[in-house]
């Protein structure tokens, strides 16, 4: 057991860089249980970064709980992570800010000279920035029908219940699982 513990510690890699106003972050399964609370709302949230070939979400731990079901349709516990676009006609982009992109290469370069793997490692990171959700959620549920089921933030089948507009990143931690 001893062995595992150990091995277990040196598979973590820090990166640090501060973020946000130093509150301690929220996480996903409390932003997804009180998402009406905190719509329109700059937050500072930590998870489990995942990746597809359209895009990026945070997962809520395994440990969260919270179920959000409309219609009998169960959404992911994700939040879909997206930079702002002021330009676009959908207000669900527009945010009074613009990422901060020096800071989000910064701990991308960082993580790339501890030597991360994205197709092994899996990472950990605190975003600031808006959070939107769709206030009718039971109006974008199509119950039955595969692919389509959620029409959330993100693409589709994921459907995300909320999205959140990236002003900066950072305390990133990656952990690579034992060879």
């Amino acid at each position: 057991m001893k062995a595992v513990s150990v091995g277990l510690l040196s598979a973590v890699a820090l990166i640090a860089q501060p973020v946000g106003s130093g509150a301690k972050p929220l996480s996903v399964c409390e932003l997804i249980e009180h998402r009406m609370a905190y719509n329109r709302r700059i937050v500072t949230v930590r998870g489990q970064v995942r990746w597809g070939p359209h895009g990026d979400w945070l997962a809520a731990s395994s440990e969260c709980e919270h179920r959000l079901v409309t219609k009998g349709v169960v959404w992911p516990d994700v939040i879909y992570l997206a930079y702002p676009n002021n330009q676009d006609r959908d207000l669900d982009s527009h945010a009074g800010f613009k990422a901060d992109l020096r800071a989000i290469a910064k701990d991308k370069e960082r993580l790339r000279r501890a030597g991360f793997d994205p197709e092994t490692d899996r990472l950990y990171r605190t975003y600031v920035g808006l959070f939107v959700t769709i206030e009718d959620l039971e109006n974008r549920v199509n119950p039955g029908i595969p692919d389509f089921e959620r029409l959330g933030f993100g693409p589709l089948p994921l459907g995300a219940p909320a999205q959140l507009l990236i002003k900066t990143v950072g305390d990133s931690v990656f952990v690579r699982p034992p060879r």
